[in-house]
């Protein structure tokens, strides 16, 4: 199950960046933070990876995800070794596809439907205490979910945008919201932030627009 989710959320962005490439609208990388990272969680370097492909006038699909890395802990069993060896790291990763349908619009302020799935590998661990019968049961990496967006222009260099969504799996409320600007004609800078799975999630990074 584990590695036919990976495999699925690949195969749809291998597909829309192989069939959309000329409507796209950014790709680019940055880096993220986790806000409420309590003192047990791990810490580690956040990259994160941002895509906007307009697909037509009206439909819109858009990714975005995070890893991490944290360095492992090594077992100190023998104390006389001197021989240096190179770190491990622990990866995890979390990443969201969505697709988004403008409804109506209102002079420039778009509002419509989006749907979207996420997986969550160990990124995000939830906070809550479970019982015993629910300790036993691994909860679905994989959840979907359906909710409203707005996108509004910021003259003709910037966008503001959000969106709310119901996911199923986690039986709650998540959302994100972000501006995204250009810099010069080719290059924009994309500043973001995401609440999912009770976890508030930072992100900042520069792309490519064409």
């Amino acid at each position: 199950m584990k590695k036919t989710s990976i495999l699925g959320l690949a195969l749809v962005l291998v597909f829309a960046a192989s069939t959309f490439a000329s409507a796209a609208n950014y790709v680019g990388g940055g880096l993220g933070i986790k806000a409420i990272a309590g003192a047990e969680d791990p810490k580690g370097i956040i990259g994160t990876l941002s895509l906007d492909f307009d697909v037509m006038e009206k439909l819109t699909l858009s990714a975005n995800g995070y890893v991490e890395f944290t360095k492992v802990e090594e077992s100190t069993e023998d104390p006389a070794a001197t021989e240096w060896t190179m770190p491990k790291f622990d990866t995890t990763y979390f990443a969201g596809v969505y697709g988004k349908y403008a409804l109506t619009s209102f002079d420039a302020l778009k509002l419509g439907a989006v749907a979207g799935v996420n997986y969550n590998n160990n990124f995000i661990i939830p906070k809550e205490e479970v019982g015993p019968q629910q300790a036993e049961e691994e909860p679905s990496k994989l959840d979907y979910g359906a909710g409203i967006f707005a996108e509004q222009p910021l003259g003709e260099t910037g966008t503001i945008y959000g969106q709310a969504m119901y996911w199923m799996q986690e039986k709650g409320i998540g959302g994100l919201g972000g501006i995204n600007f250009k810099l010069t004609d080719k290059i924009a800078v994309k500043g973001q932030i995401e609440y999912v799975k009770k976890q508030p999630l930072f992100s900042i990074g520069v792309g490519y627009t064409f």
